[in-house]
């Protein structure tokens, strides 16, 4: 559905039956406005008022075709990148599964399979993909941290460790169809 205000004044939302809800990964906002349906009303009518005649698109997520099944096993490493919706998505088979998780580090935002093999993230027998740069590893069902939060990085007196905390790997849901390719929910 699109949400659109004019004179600054925002159009109600009836509620969605319990139902119905989708779950909040699978939607996705597009907008100037960071999440308006998160913010109180008069602070959606402020911001409203500043532009009127904003619209905000709510995006239910579909399964995107990423790449074959028979050419991600025939890929170095068994491991493909591929861009769906404007975002990197690195996808890896491991152990007769197949895992979608971004190809940004979420420590620093460096890709996690770059084009030469000293970037080149490694799989560990836990199923966890391990950044090339800081060491931190990521379960790839999950996207959780594993282990010691960036070992490859020096402690800094009174900093710590440089760049973003502890944050998990952004994954998506992946699967292979009847006709052999794998989809990414995205």
């Amino acid at each position: 559905f699109t949400l659109t205000t004019t004179s600054g004044r925002p159009s109600r939302l009836l509620p969605v039956p319990s139902n119905v809800r989708p779950r909040a990964k699978h939607i996705m906002f597009a907008s100037t406005v960071a999440n308006p349906l998160a913010m109180p009303a008069p602070a959606l009518r402020a911001r409203s008022a500043a532009g009127a005649a904003r619209r905000l698109r709510v995006q239910a997520a579909s399964w995107q075709k990423a790449v074959s099944a028979e050419e991600l096993k025939s890929s170095n490493k068994s491991r493909v990148v591929v861009e769906l919706e404007g975002q990197k998505v690195l996808i890896q088979e491991f152990m007769g599964d197949v895992f979608a998780v971004s190809n940004k580090c979420p420590h620093l935002g460096l890709s996690l399979q770059g084009k030469t093999p000293l970037l080149s993230a490694t799989v560990n027998d836990d199923g966890c993909i391990v950044c090339p740069a800081h060491g931190s590893a990521f379960d790839m069902k999950t996207g959780d941290p594993k282990g010691e939060w960036c070992p490859n990085m020096p402690e800094l007196p009174f900093i710590g460790k440089a760049g973003a905390k502890e944050t998990p790997l952004p994954v998506f849901e992946a699967r292979v169809n009847d006709d052999g390719d794998v989809e990414v929910l995205i």
